[in-house]
């Protein structure tokens, strides 16, 4: 009788744990994968001198360096060195600045070269404490410029750095918190090499721009994937860890009046020293329940200059601690006040040829303000057109042949948004001058068209002339 053999099953090695690397590995690993792979042609990389290794690391500090490359050029051109950026107006820093957000980094850098002017003879310093006692350089930026600037060896820890580190090591807790951070310097302070620094510097710093990423960490391209916790352990996306759930985020809500004069020229404020967008220019802000008529009676603007007053679709700003709701109210003047009282300090500016500094939502409305005059146009043929001739919109603005080509041949989506327009009747001023009933349903329309909800398209209504009664019935 033949034997029967049983096949026993080979025990199953195990799960292999992660090298452990020496530090002087992990910097090796690191530069072999940065002289193949590593981001070589950014615009500071060419010509680097302290002075634009110090723009340039200001310019990165949380913001992406796609988005700094698109600035700094343009930047250094204007200010080559640290006398022309110290002799500057701070408008036009702040204007050259405008889009990459977090303004008071570019205050810092204004300030921070009058001090190298003033204290130190037009050099930048060269060491971490004289470079920390600039406004606006912590711990690891002034290691990045001595590391970048001089190949001496000094220790970073950007955000980069924080995510490469966190997830090798597995380090718990927040980066933000105490203990975390005091840990993920020993590390960065271990890893870091004697010799090729800046290389070294660039190269982790790049790592965790390109491959240790975010929220989709590109594992397989990791040269230091085999000794990494992470990788081993399946959960390197997981660190650093969420710190604790913040309460609910603060909405707050603003009304932006935009004034435009006849040729374009908008109305712009400097806006305090202090607070969000400090010293940038910005149409004038006001709380959330300011109406027209009130803004421009406190403004010594007569509603006789005015030819429209048309709300912006409503839109969220996010900044890093809570919303900002911002309902645009765009005012188009027939004529330019002598002057507009409790205006901070402010003046007229031409959209787009300025040098100021505008924050991301001021220079949205200003470019939206840009179009009113065709859209003023547009509703005015159209408004004759629909078989209503509103205060204001009486007349066309191109008579004779030029008028009538635009009467005939206006296109079906500027029809179609002067039907959205005209259910609005058309600001808080033809409200105010209608009765009560019909001020309420218009008003309640009004609300929808805002919110986005469905609401009634009437054929119009005419408001009455205004009397002294109905003077006396404002919305207020």
């Amino acid at each position: 009788m033949q034997q029967a053999w049983q096949m026993t099953p080979a025990p199953q090695a195990a799960a292999e744990p992660p090298r452990v690397p020496t530090p002087g590995d992990f910097a090796e690993r690191l530069l072999a994968w940065w002289e193949r792979s590593g981001r070589k042609d950014m615009p500071w990389q060419r010509h680097r001198t302290p002075y634009r290794v110090w723009v340039s690391e200001v310019m990165l500090q949380q913001t992406q360096a796609a988005t700094v490359a698109r600035y700094f050029d343009r930047f250094m051109a204007r200010f080559p060195d640290v006398s022309a950026l110290a002799q500057a107006n701070l408008d036009e820093v702040l204007h050259l600045w405008s889009g990459l957000g977090y303004y008071r980094r570019a205050r810092h850098l204004h300030r921070g070269a009058q001090r190298v002017i003033g204290e130190h003879k037009g050099v930048l310093p060269d060491s971490l404490q004289g470079l920390m006692a600039l406004p606006g350089i912590g711990r690891s930026t002034a290691a990045a410029i001595v590391a970048q600037a001089h190949g001496r060896r000094a220790v970073i820890l950007d955000g980069n750095v924080k995510r490469v580190l966190a997830r090798h090591h597995r380090v718990a807790g927040s980066a933000s918190a105490t203990a975390t951070l005091r840990e993920l310097w020993r590390l960065a302070d271990e890893h870091t090499p004697a010799q090729r620094v800046a290389e070294y510097t660039q190269a982790i710093m790049d790592l965790g721009a390109t491959i240790c990423r975010p929220a989709t960490p590109k594992c397989g391209s990791c040269p230091l994937r085999a000794s990494c916790a992470g990788h081993a352990a399946g959960d390197a996306a997981a660190f650093p860890q969420a710190r604790p759930k913040a309460p609910q985020r603060r909405i707050e809500r603003k009304r932006f009046f935009v004034l435009a004069d006849a040729a374009g020229a908008c109305y712009v404020e400097r806006r305090p020293a202090t607070g969000v967008w400090a010293r940038l220019w910005s149409p004038p802000e006001r709380n959330a329940k300011e109406s027209v008529q009130r803004f421009l009676s406190r403004h010594g603007i007569s509603m006789k200059d005015v030819q429209t007053v048309l709300f912006g679709k409503a839109f969220r700003h996010r900044f890093s601690h809570y919303d900002l709701d911002v309902q645009p109210v765009y005012v188009r003047l027939r004529r330019r006040p002598a002057e507009v009282r409790e205006g901070a300090s402010g003046q007229w500016i031409e959209p787009g040829n300025h040098r100021l500094g505008l924050s991301t939502v001021a220079a949205k409305l200003l470019r939206t303000a840009t179009t009113l005059g065709s859209s003023t146009m547009s509703r005015t043929v159209l408004c004759r057109k629909y078989g209503e001739e509103l205060p204001g919109l009486a007349a066309p603005p191109l008579p004779g042949a030029a008028g009538e080509d635009i009467f005939d041949n206006v296109s079906a989506k500027a029809w179609q948004e002067w039907q959205h327009l005209q259910t609005m009747l058309i600001n808080e001023r033809h409200l105010s001058m209608v009765e009560r009933s019909a001020r309420q349903y218009l008003g309640e329309q009004m609300a929808k068209f805002l919110a986005n909800e469905d609401y009634d398209k009437p054929s119009g209504y005419t408001p009455p002339e205004p009397s002294a009664a109905n003077d006396q019935q404002g919305t207020e």
